[in-house]
């Protein structure tokens, strides 16, 4: 009879022999190295996925941001700002949800670089890792926008650093048989088909070169715009003749950044009237000085007592609230005296108004408006700027054939001498223009901008800038290269 020592010892033999259910304990050990491993590679598919997201956004803010900057160079805040909204329109908004957005110069200062870096989630691989990996995804582009020719520019509420492009029909318009000859480049920064409309078919439209954001096709009155493209062979670049180009990137507001000076005015303000002078130190508002006059209530420059020449001395001169009213055969004359140019600065009483001022000047054949602006300072190269806070009418369906009809519209047209050395700048509103010839030795230099342009008659400009202190546009097509 065997001992219990025996009996075990044979059954500990027997089990060791045993390979029943030997299959089913590995394959349990190896489903959970194997199931972790898939959890591992869904987390893994899951970060390269975000990685093609955060190159897409890449690509995109670092080739706006070198739009934005056009002619200028790295570092630029408009390009940055540009950059950081593209990529907040992606998704990636810098300090939220565990992502940093960095905006750098690239290889030199006329290229951008843009990092988009993102802490990723961790399902199954926090079993594997110590911490959350990185997303981290980088592109550069140059700056390929050049300086151009461009005098004239239709924004049309256009912001690209807030991804909006305006999409209003006739954001430039050609009344009846109104014919326009300028010596540069015309923009219009409209996405739809008829952003650049005429009153008839014997309207026209000559430049040395257009772009339009969207369209000239031919609008609800049937009529399509006789457009000619000279070129410009004295340029730098040289501009090719024939250069209508549609569907192009918008062009930036090179005055974005220009403010309005502080100001106060008394709640019902007496407009002021002048004679044959006007000096900044004639302001009826809080902060006149010498060189910066307010005149609240608005400005009237008219004939007094048969004396129609008026003399505007150097300075600037904010109208608030109310019109910068010029009477139609009064010869508004710069000063030979003044080196420092004028600006007109159209703006609201206090801060709150509702009574932000316009321009009037509809002159006849005894009337001149020769103005010139300064060339250094927060104002250099504007003449006349309307603050952006301006309300934008609602002008209705024909808003562009009437040129002000019924609205609170700035027209600046004259039969007589029209010669503005600098920016005609109207940001939030339309502005009817008409006036100007090609062959006036003082009509030399002339930027036209505003939310929409109605040529209400016959205009002749020019664009020789040198040393004025304009700021000029360009034309941006961007180029990533890495």
């Amino acid at each position: 009879m065997l001992s219990k020592f025996s009996v075990h010892r044979v059954q500990v033999r027997e089990l060791a022999g045993d390979s029943r259910g030997v299959t089913a304990i590995v394959t349990g050990i190896a489903l959970t190295v194997i199931l972790g491993f898939a959890g591992l590679a869904i987390d893994i598919a899951a970060w390269l996925n975000a990685t093609r997201g955060l190159q897409a956004a890449a690509d995109q803010a670092v080739y706006s941001a070198a739009g934005a900057a056009g002619t200028n160079t790295c570092p630029n805040t408009t390009a940055t700002a540009q950059a950081r909204a593209i990529a907040a329109s992606n998704g990636y908004v810098d300090g939220q949800n565990d992502t940093t957005v960095t905006v750098s110069c690239g290889f030199d200062n006329s290229s951008f670089a843009v990092t988009i870096s993102q802490i990723q989630p961790m399902w199954f691989s926090a079993l594997f890792l110590g911490g959350p990996p990185i997303a981290t995804r980088s592109a550069m582009a140059q700056i390929a926008g050049q300086k151009s020719d461009l005098c004239i520019l239709a924004l049309d509420g256009t912001n690209p650093s807030e991804a909006y492009i305006g999409s209003d029909s006739n954001a430039m318009y050609v009344t009846g048989n109104a014919n326009i000859d300028v010596d540069c480049g015309v923009a219009v920064d409209s996405s739809n088909n008829t952003a650049l409309g005429v009153g008839s078919n014997s309207s026209s439209l000559r430049a040395t070169d257009i772009y339009l954001v969207g369209d000239n096709q031919s609008g609800s009155n049937g009529f399509t715009p006789n457009l000619s493209a000279s070129g410009c062979s004295s340029c730098n670049p040289v501009i090719p003749p024939n250069q209508i180009l549609k569907h192009q990137r918008p062009v930036f507001d090179p005055y974005a950044a220009r403010t309005v000076p502080a100001h106060s005015c008394p709640s019902s303000p007496t407009p002021v009237s002048v004679g044959s002078t006007l000096n900044p130190s004639m302001g009826n508002g809080s902060g006149t000085s010498s060189t910066l006059g307010v005149f609240c209530g608005g400005l009237h420059i008219p004939t007094v007592n048969g004396v129609n020449t008026v003399t505007v001395n150097c300075g600037t001169y904010v109208v608030a609230g109310g019109t910068l009213d010029i009477d139609q055969n009064v010869k508004v004359l710069q000063s030979n005296a003044c080196s420092t140019g004028v600006t007109f600065i159209l703006t609201n009483s206090r801060s709150g108004a509702n009574d932000y001022a316009n321009i009037s000047y509809q002159g006849n054949n005894s009337g001149k408006l020769v103005l010139t602006a300064p060339t250094t300072g927060i104002y250099a190269g504007l003449v006349f700027f309307q603050d952006r806070d301006a309300p934008n009418p609602n002008l209705g369906s024909n808003n562009n054939t009437t040129c002000g009809s019924g609205a609170a519209q700035n027209k600046i047209s004259g039969q007589g001498q029209i010669a503005i050395t600098g920016a005609i700048y109207f940001p939030a509103q339309v502005l009817c223009f008409a006036g100007g010839s090609r062959t006036d030795n003082q009509n030399k230099c002339t930027q036209i901008i505003a939310y929409n342009i109605n040529f209400a008659g016959n205009s002749g400009i020019n664009s020789r800038c040198d040393g004025v202190g304009i700021s000029a546009m360009s034309v941006s097509v961007p180029r990533l290269i890495k």
